[in-house]
């Protein structure tokens, strides 16, 4: 949260840590973005699994009361917000993001990512990545968060078509930058 970066970005998805799967723990992180002060606070998009077809969305949460367990146990916020309203998804947002903040199982140090199967960070990501370069919008920073003994050899992880690269790795050893965009914003 110190890091220049991150200080920065006006606004962020990221994922909600889940202990059952394993996943580096965000809510320190969701925490202090929805608690600071209207003037220093970060606009926050956090997922919401649609159906079995890849298809998830990033709505926009200003508090964790915002939150209910899926069918699968997984906080997620609801479509409507608590005054019946469809919350804002990222996809259809007046302003860019300047940051995503990624899960996985496995990383390595070219910004492979090893997801969980389902394509739906692959697929949001591609989706929005279009939607930037449609909009003349920068490219938010794509940054994974894991545990040092994710990060593993490159070439280990398979690479298909519709995988998209990770800019940089955060974990306990430090922050690796992979994209020419992360090696010039963590200088």
């Amino acid at each position: 949260m110190e890091a220049p970066w991150f200080k920065a970005c006006k606004g962020l998805c990221a994922y909600i840590s889940c202990r059952a799967l394993r996943e580096v723990d965000t809510s320190r992180i969701l925490s202090h973005i929805l608690s600071s002060h209207s003037e220093m606070r970060k606009k926050l998009f956090v997922p919401r699994v649609e159906d079995r077809n890849r298809n998830m969305r990033m709505l926009n949460i200003s508090s964790t009361e915002d939150l209910i367990a899926n069918s699968m146990n997984i906080l997620e916020p609801a479509s409507l917000d608590a005054d019946g309203n469809e919350r804002e998804d990222v996809l259809f947002a007046n302003e860019p993001v300047d940051l995503l903040i990624l899960p996985g199982l496995a990383f390595d140090k070219a910004g492979r990512r090893l997801g969980r199967g389902g394509g739906y960070y692959d697929t949001f990501l591609s989706r929005y990545q279009e939607l930037a370069e449609k909009r003349n919008w920068k490219q938010p920073l794509k940054i994974a968060l894991s545990y040092s003994v994710q990060i593993v050899d490159e070439g280990t992880i398979p690479l298909t078509p519709n995988d998209v690269l990770v800019d940089a790795l955060v974990s306990p050893s430090g922050v690796i930058p992979i994209s020419p965009a992360a090696l010039e914003i963590c200088q």
